[in-house]
């Protein structure tokens, strides 16, 4: 090897496709819905464990809202919004993982 040559482990080949299990019958796509109304302060998700089952942790939060004036109506052609950057920090100030009633990650609130 040359003194310009770089070596770097496989797994650190972002790019590289993941390798998948070949044992795997099939998968299943589930939508969970928060447990509660969404009105209130907290949005709590059950996802039921099975032994016979894995669950693939990478998740997506998929949120779908309308924008309305403060008093509440909708807005009208000429009202201009936007969004600043970070959408989703404005929307939540804190999110907590637990597994099983044990708390694994919890995010200080900011």
């Amino acid at each position: 090897m040359s003194a310009n040559t770089v070596s770097v482990s496989s797994e650190f080949d972002i790019f590289a496709s993941k390798p998948m299990q070949s044992a795997v019958a099939d998968t299943t796509e589930v939508i969970y819905k928060p447990k509660a109304s969404v009105d209130q302060s907290d949005l709590e998700f059950l996802i039921p464990s099975d032994d016979e089952t894995y669950i693939d942790l990478d998740i997506k939060l998929h949120i779908r809202g309308n924008f309305t004036k403060a008093d509440g109506t909708a807005l009208d052609n000429t009202d201009f919004t936007a969004v600043k950057n970070y959408v989703l920090h404005s929307l939540f100030s804190q999110c907590s993982v637990a597994l099983n009633g044990l708390t694994i990650t919890q995010a200080a609130e900011l």
